[in-house]
């Protein structure tokens, strides 16, 4: 059994003294008396006001890069469609543009030099091919006169040799054409592609300058979006496509979020009644409807550990001048109502194996029972079987371990 936390004692102690009739057992244990009582369970948390309808207002779609916020309009500022609502910082995009601007210049710069080069390279390939193709007509045609009289032998045989020089000259140069063809290809695909690479770099950046200010896209009152440890943007955050940075609210469309510390949240579900009190009027009650409750308790701050539950209620009516998004509030959570019920204090209850049971004075003897549980609160349980009225139920464990 865990310690009592000292605020759930405090609670308890005029509960005990109100409520119940307490005695001293025969067994030395403090007992209470089991008596029928009515009582609502009731939780008490912190909450605000938050839209449940709104016109959201995001960061562009698209662009793989964060943005710092430099400037936003404070925070329940009224807007008008058009108005500037966010400056982000461009510096580091100013600065990538520029190195970008240069690298395209550059990659062009280096196509046409590649262009040029390789033109210079084809032109000395195909002269010598024309050069070799003209020599090899004048050796072919010493090669086809076979008179002694006009060439002698020796002649003759250089002509031949000379004939097959040039036609491996011709093949080496068709060769050459063809591999010059193929590596300029190659190398002028590759050069594209850097300079569409640093093309598509500029675009992007061009595109990210584009958004450096985000503007209202209708009148209404400007409500900052939270990061996902619930904090507000500020100045300074960084935020990513996709991101909200706040929201419109529709005016009269709210809701309540209330923020019940994890110790006190026993027993929350969705339609329960709420009664909420702003700080701007105390004086008026409005009832709401719990519509839902998160599944675990998480931190508000992440400076903070301390954790809660997540409550969202829905207020039967609303007044649309004095319910505005933002405001404060406190909210009471009706979580059960006990009309003639056994009580008992929290810490008066045992478990095994999930199994509830209470210690019962019989003839100064502890004896355990079995208890069937109802509504729960920080501080009392109801039991809905198990008792009778006028049982002694001690509200601590035996000290002899007896029962």
């Amino acid at each position: 059994m865990k310690a009592m936390p000292y605020r759930r004692l405090v609670l308890l102690m005029p509960l005990l003294a109100t409520c119940m009739a307490c005695t001293d057992g025969g067994s030395g244990q403090p007992t209470v008396t089991v008596e029928t009582r009515d009582h609502r369970f009731v939780v008490q948390a912190r909450g605000e006001l938050i839209a449940s309808e709104a016109v959201d207002i995001r960061v562009p779609d698209g662009l793989n890069m964060g943005f710092d916020i430099a400037w936003i309009v404070p925070e329940y500022s009224e807007v008008k469609k058009g108005q500037v609502i966010v400056r982000f910082d461009d510096t580091d995009i100013q600065m990538s543009r520029e190195n970008i601007e240069v690298e395209v210049a550059t990659r062009d710069l280096q196509l046409g030099v590649h262009s040029q080069d390789s033109a210079i390279a084809r032109t000395l390939i195909d002269h010598e091919r024309v050069r070799v193709a003209g020599e090899q007509d004048i050796a072919r045609t010493f090669t086809g006169v076979d008179d002694p009289l006009l060439f002698s032998r020796n002649e003759i045989l250089d002509a031949l040799g000379d004939l097959n020089l040039l036609e491996v000259q011709d093949a080496y140069f068709a060769w050459a054409a063809d591999t010059h063809e193929r590596r300029t290809n190659a190398e002028l695909h590759r050069l594209v592609a850097f300079r569409d690479t640093s093309r598509s770099q500029l675009d992007k950046q061009e595109s990210a300058l584009a958004v450096m200010e985000l503007t209202s896209p209708a009148d209404g009152t400007f409500v900052y979006a939270r990061t996902p440890w619930g904090e507000k943007l500020t100045k300074g955050q960084r935020v990513f496509p996709g991101r909200s940075v706040g929201v419109l609210p529709v005016k009269g469309k709210v809701r309540a979020r209330v923020y019940v510390p994890e110790v006190d949240a026993i027993g929350l579900a969705n339609d329960q009644q709420v009664t909420l009190r702003l700080d701007s009027d105390v004086g008026r009650a409005f009832r709401a409807h719990v519509s839902s409750v998160s599944s675990v308790a998480i931190p508000r701050r992440s400076d903070n550990p301390q954790k809660y539950f997540v409550v969202e209620a829905d207020p039967d009516e609303v007044d649309a001048d004095l319910m505005r998004v933002g405001s404060s509030l406190n909210a009471t959570i009706t979580t059960g109502q006990v009309e003639g019920g056994f009580l008992l204090p929290y810490q008066a209850v045992f478990y095994e194996q999930d199994q509830p049971f209470v210690y019962v004075v019989e003839r100064n003897r502890n004896v355990r029972r079995n208890v069937r549980l109802g509504h729960e609160s920080p501080t009392l349980v109801e039991i809905t079987a198990g008792l009778e009225a006028g049982d002694e139920v001690g509200v601590a464990a035996p000290e002899d371990g007896s029962g």
